[in-house]
């Protein structure tokens, strides 16, 4: 619990409106996880504060029994979404998400399970709250799960509510580099038990260092620390590194 409060704190302070990193995605009951992406984030309207953002990512994770976070490969993800920024503090977006994730057992050899993966449609929209010093988003998702052969999951459709705080320090004059950190909580609710009440899932501390050193790069490293069920029970820890691109074209 003393580590769940530690990241709160880090991020009540943090929160960067220029220099967004690409956070790893949730891979539920794990110790460790790994995360890289690569991602071109493309001015498509100056004027009307409308841009691209496009990446690939892929993430690896332990065996129940070891602490590895690059033990097994686990999921493979591709991201489009396109934000308008209509005013000084006000933005929205849309985006459509596939996602590929391994599905292996918990018990040795930890091969893979039948079916061996979910694949995961996503579609997913962003409404924040933007000043200098600090963010607010609510983030609704509409979440489609399929076996490997396109068969319906178990799961097959899930709605999901994600409310997250964001704030950040400059490191340095020329804001090239920065300290970020995000504060995130998830509500779910699925199909299986037919819409019902939408519960507290998970939460989700970030803290990112991010640097520019060549022009239209950002490179971002940082950590995720996940707490899993009510009674946090289950702490994942994730390790992240991801390139930007900025205006390439």
């Amino acid at each position: 619990m003393s580590k769940s409060l530690v990241s709160a704190l880090f991020g009540i302070i943090c929160y960067s409106t220029c220099l967004a990193q690409i956070s790893p995605p949730g891979l539920g009951d794990i110790n460790t996880a790994g995360w890289f992406a690569i991602g071109l984030k493309q001015e498509l309207s100056e004027k009307e504060g409308v841009t691209s953002t496009t990446y690939l990512g892929l993430g690896s994770s332990s065996n129940p029994n070891n602490f590895n976070p690059f033990e097994r490969n686990v999921i493979y993800v591709v991201n489009q979404e396109i934000k308008h920024r209509f005013s000084t503090q006000w933005q929205y977006s849309g985006a459509l998400s596939y996602r590929w994730q391994n599905n292996y057992i918990d018990e040795r050899p930890y091969v893979l399970n039948d079916p061996n993966a979910r694949q995961e449609f996503r579609v997913y929209g962003r409404f924040s709250y933007l000043n200098n010093a600090f963010s607010l988003t609510y983030r609704p998702e509409l979440r489609y799960f399929f076996d490997p052969d396109f068969s319906p999951a178990k799961e097959t459709v899930q709605f999901r509510s994600r409310i997250r705080t964001k704030i950040a320090i400059n490191l340095n004059s020329s804001k090239s580099q920065k300290l970020t950190t995000t504060m995130e909580a998830f509500f779910s609710v699925g199909r299986t038990n037919n819409w019902g009440v939408l519960n507290y899932k998970e939460a989700r501390f970030c803290i990112y260092y991010s640097i520019s050193p060549i022009n239209r790069t950002t490179f971002n490293i940082g950590y995720m620390n996940n707490i899993l069920g009510k009674s946090f029970s289950k702490t994942a820890h994730y390790f992240g590194l991801d390139i930007i691109v900025h205006n390439l074209f």
